[in-house]
């Protein structure tokens, strides 16, 4: 009975994130702003994709579970730096202001 139960909410997870996925490729489509496109996409990535490997997880295969665990957390710490990164260059890019770094010895 748990086990069926916890295939459920593994399914359950895996839809979830296919849902969030789907919107945020909705998103990136009909945003107006490469800046706004970029959130989108980074949504996509840590919402969606974590979510569907949370899923995966819940399947009950030891070596999908780590595997699964491993891209999550890679992910999780990468998504938001290249996010960063890539609404960075399109803001330079576009002119807008940008603040600059500042040194810690000033």
């Amino acid at each position: 009975m748990r086990a069926e139960a916890l295939k459920w909410v593994a399914d359950a997870l895996v839809l979830l994130g296919l849902v969030a996925v789907t919107v945020s490729v909705v998103g990136i489509i009909r945003l107006p702003g490469i800046l706004m496109r970029v959130h989108a996409a980074g949504q996509a990535v840590f919402v969606g994709v974590v979510i569907i490997l949370m899923g995966a997880v819940g399947s009950g295969q030891w070596p999908l579970m780590g595997r699964a665990l491993l891209v999550a957390v890679f992910l999780m710490l990468t998504a938001p730096m290249s996010a960063h990164s890539i609404a960075r260059a399109a803001a330079r890019e576009q002119g807008e202001a940008v603040a600059e770094e500042v040194d810690a010895g000033e």
